[in-house]
């Protein structure tokens, strides 16, 4: 096409976007969000390490709730409300699904969970409250990484390939 041509005007327009480094590349003007909840879904051996990431916070949420269930006597309705959330959390990280919002829930349950170890007066319960202050950074990070591409959120959420067929195109 030479400079001297106008390009076809087919009746689409899209709205521009601007956005300022002022207030960060995440956000437009008016504040709405560019980044979705999921940012990408890597495979190969990053998506390897995201499992291995995953199944060890999964699996710690649920021997810990599991150890809780041994350990008391259960009387209480938070209780039971504790011990089924981790639980919970533990089998959706497992399986990869909804992972930063799961990570989110396990990152304050073992915070919270360090916090009480650290008051109490034991020393071994002190070496415990590192322990899940450990688990806790790595939810943080399954947070800010994402599942990975070997998850339900992948196959959920992830990025589609859009094949448009050669048959009826417009004419120009």
């Amino acid at each position: 096409m030479s400079g001297d041509e106008k390009t076809l005007d087919l009746g689409v327009q899209f709205p521009v976007i601007t956005a300022s480094l002022m207030h960060s590349a995440l956000f437009r003007r008016g504040g709405i969000r560019l980044q979705k909840l999921f940012t990408s879904f890597p495979d190969g051996w990053p998506g390897v390490g995201l499992i291995v990431l995953r199944l060890a916070v999964a699996f710690s949420a649920i021997v810990q709730a599991f150890s809780a269930l041994s350990a008391s006597d259960g009387a209480g309705l938070t209780f039971w409300m504790t011990v089924s959330s981790a639980i919970l959390v533990g089998l959706v990280l497992l399986i990869g699904f909804l992972t930063p919002i799961a990570g989110v829930a396990a990152t304050i349950g073992y915070v919270a969970m360090s916090v009480s170890m650290l008051l109490a007066n034991d020393a071994n319960k002190h070496s415990q409250a590192f322990a899940a202050l450990n688990l806790a950074v790595m939810s943080i990070a399954l947070v800010l990484l994402g599942p990975g591409a070997f998850s339900l959120d992948a196959r959920f959420f992830g990025r589609r390939e859009i094949i448009i067929p050669e048959g009826r195109r417009p004419p120009l």
